[in-house]
């Protein structure tokens, strides 16, 4: 996934960047200006989009973002948590509000539910990766126009490895975003789904998912 983050503190940004990077393309604007520009010029799955700009206040960004019809989600950080921050940008065309208080981890789900947003509403409502396609509207899967029958499960792990295709996804990120936080799994409960993924993929002849020892698994097509 490729995201634009449009911020100008320094010291916030690199620390931000050595976390952000291991999972994202970034591209980085330090003003508003810039920052609306290349959301116009190229094709992002997320924008971040901070209210303190040298040149503008984020809101502002957001409106020349919106005006060029560019539907990119954005998602507005700040560090305030005052009702009339949060109303004034997404007002302004902001998707969601993210204080930068609130831990990586938070905001790269934040990131996530931005990017199955896109490809609900302004992708169209599917992921497909080679034979391999997934409507999230109707929550099937589909390999070469036939139906792939999956438990809920099996369905909510494999389009989170859809949206994370191209990289390893570990063991540990997999509970943790695609298993209800505080329910009680059994250790091998992620490589018993995979199997259990692999062997109904098998059918079809098709096998997305690889295990990429010692690391996790990662979708390839």
């Amino acid at each position: 996934m490729r995201i634009l983050i449009v911020e100008y503190d320094k010291e916030f940004l690199d620390e931000f960047l050595i976390e952000v990077e291991k999972d994202y393309v970034v591209d980085v604007a330090c003003n508003g200006v810039e920052g609306a520009y290349l959301s116009q010029i190229n094709d992002y799955d997320v924008m971040v989009v901070d209210h303190n700009l040298p040149d503008m206040d984020g809101s502002e960004v957001c409106r020349l973002t919106r005006t060029a019809e560019v539907t990119t989600p954005i998602l507005y950080i700040s560090d305030s948590s005052e009702e009339r921050t949060k109303v004034e940008c997404l007002d302004a065309g902001a998707d969601a509000h993210f204080l930068k208080s609130a831990g990586k981890d938070s905001f790269k789900a934040q990131v996530r539910a931005l990017v199955r947003r896109k490809a609900l509403f302004n992708g169209g409502s599917s992921l497909k990766i080679g034979r391999l396609e997934m409507n999230l509207k109707n929550k099937k899967v589909f390999v070469d126009g036939k139906g792939v029958d999956l438990r809920r499960k099996e369905f909510d792990l494999l389009e989170y490895m859809l949206l994370n295709a191209g990289r390893v996804v570990s063991k540990e990120e997999i509970l943790e975003h695609v298993w209800q936080n505080g329910i009680y799994v059994f250790s091998n409960t992620v490589e018993v789904h995979i199997r259990s993924l692999r062997t109904k993929m098998e059918i079809h002849e098709v096998q997305p998912i690889k295990t990429v020892r010692g690391f996790g698994y990662k979708i390839e097509c």
